[in-house]
């Protein structure tokens, strides 16, 4: 999507993740030890916070990717990817249990002209919510977004 696509207010769904306790402990040895001490008592697990931030990403790249593949299918200019100057108000509201489906969302929350005349910046609220309603994932991120010309 262009600049110009994006309109506050509009939100998306990316996909759902579901936290076996299989995949927590794969990325627990991978990443993050600190899941494996519940597993050593046959205790229930919890993912890793950056484990759940990450499936999200994952889901984020995945949405796009699809887009940019029905743009071209559908003979579209595609528009060059920006990059993001970063992210804030990065909380995990609950913690993610094995079992749990985490589905994954994004509300436009902002956009702005840049003084480069190439380049829009579009802000968004990355969420992620548990099959019980809970927030597990809440993030606000901005990035850069080619305009038409």
């Amino acid at each position: 999507m262009f600049y110009e696509d994006f309109r506050i207010g509009q939100t998306g769904d990316l996909g759902q993740t579901i936290f076996s306790r299989e995949a927590i402990l794969a990325y627990g040895r991978k990443f993050d030890p600190r899941v494996l001490r519940g597993a050593e008592q046959d205790a229930p697990v919890f993912a890793s916070g950056l484990h759940v931030a990450a499936a999200g990403m994952r889901r984020l790249v995945d949405a796009r990717s699809a887009l940019r593949s029905e743009m071209v299918a559908r003979g579209e200019a595609l528009p060059e990817m920006g990059v993001s100057p970063g992210f804030k108000d990065l909380r995990w509201g609950r913690p993610v249990r094995e079992g749990d489906a985490v589905l994954y969302s994004f509300e436009t929350i902002s956009k702005r002209e840049t003084s480069k005349p190439k380049w829009g910046l579009v802000g968004n609220r990355f969420r992620g919510v548990n099959q019980r309603g809970e927030e597990v994932l809440v993030f606000s991120s901005v990035v850069l977004v080619e305009r038409r010309r």
